[in-house]
């Protein structure tokens, strides 16, 4: 078995009262995972410590197999190790893509670094826009540069932190599909926070699933959505409903604490008031009042 690019262990951190307890994970070549969870939850924290942005509370970090050195030892975070997609792109506009893309690429023959933005263009479909400046290119477009520059080096390593949630369903789901072929044929390791948990199951070989500042649950995105730790994680990827466990309903219910809840999709047709009934691409939705309850089901 392949070794893991990334891992920590017995991982914590704190701000003041605030803590954080993300204890052990790793990524292999070649994986990509997702995080998830609600907002507030420590993706971001998680992603700043795992760059060492954030000196840990407790743990460590390690990238391909060396331990991760914070600011406290460097001044300038060593992108050698981990490539960076930051939520806004630090291209700069006067300079040409490939200007950008090779930012990163130090001690390397002017031929090879030639052969590599050029594959890195390739890579992103970005040749039909040679020698523009990034000033003229869209938002979407920007983006795939800001992604080639991070995997200029030959990262063992990417981090992306919602660096696509601007982007339209299609421009994502496009760079999404490149981003997913260049990080397989690469061999590296991928993490990325995204936005969208309908983007997550399209580009995730796991999720790694934050909630209350810990790593709750890891796994294969059909295990966590069949059986999510707490409705609150269900309902990041689909519409749900949650009711006192007292409360007798059909259907297929989980209990949660004091609490159960069900998918909208797996709740049966009740005898009760229709609040509303909204049509879909397929099919419709119903929203009921029952017994004081507002239940959705699809």
């Amino acid at each position: 078995m392949a070794q893991p690019l990334l891992e920590f262990q017995e991982l914590r951190f704190a701000y003041d009262e605030l803590k954080f307890d993300f204890g052990n994970a790793s990524i292999a070549p070649g994986e990509i995972v997702v995080i998830v969870g609600p907002s507030g939850a420590g993706k971001s924290t998680l992603m700043r410590l795992l760059r060492g942005e954030l000196d840990p509370g407790a743990g460590k970090v390690i990238i391909a197999g060396k331990e991760v050195e914070t600011r406290k030892k460097r001044l300038v975070l060593d992108e050698t190790k981990a490539g960076w997609v930051p939520q806004l792109d630090d291209l700069q506009s006067m300079l040409s893509l490939e200007d950008n893309i090779g930012h990163h690429i130090l001690r390397m023959d002017p031929e090879d670094k030639e052969a590599r933005v050029e594959e890195l263009k390739a890579a992103m479909h970005l040749q039909a826009y040679s020698g523009q400046k990034v000033r003229t290119l869209s938002g979407g477009q920007r983006q795939r540069v800001s992604i080639a520059k991070a995997m200029a080096g030959s990262p063992p390593v990417l981090l992306m932190d919602e660096s696509l949630a601007q982007l339209d369903l299609r421009t994502k789901s496009l760079i999404l599909m490149d981003f997913k072929a260049m990080i397989k044929r690469e061999g590296c390791a991928a993490l990325l926070v995204l936005h969208d948990p309908a983007d997550a199951l399209f580009v995730a070989d796991t999720l790694w699933v934050i909630r209350g500042g810990k790593l709750v649950q890891q796994g294969r995105p059909n295990e966590i959505i069949a059986e999510p730790v707490h409705h609150e994680i269900a309902g990041l990827f689909d519409y749900i409903n949650v009711v006192p466990k007292e409360v007798e309903l059909p259907g297929k219910w989980r209990d949660n604490g004091n609490h159960k809840w069900c998918y909208a999709h797996e709740l049966p047709e009740l005898d009760t008031e229709v609040i509303e009934t909204i049509p879909l691409p397929k099919g419709e939705m119903r929203i009921y009042n029952y017994q004081g309850h507002r239940l959705i089901s699809k």
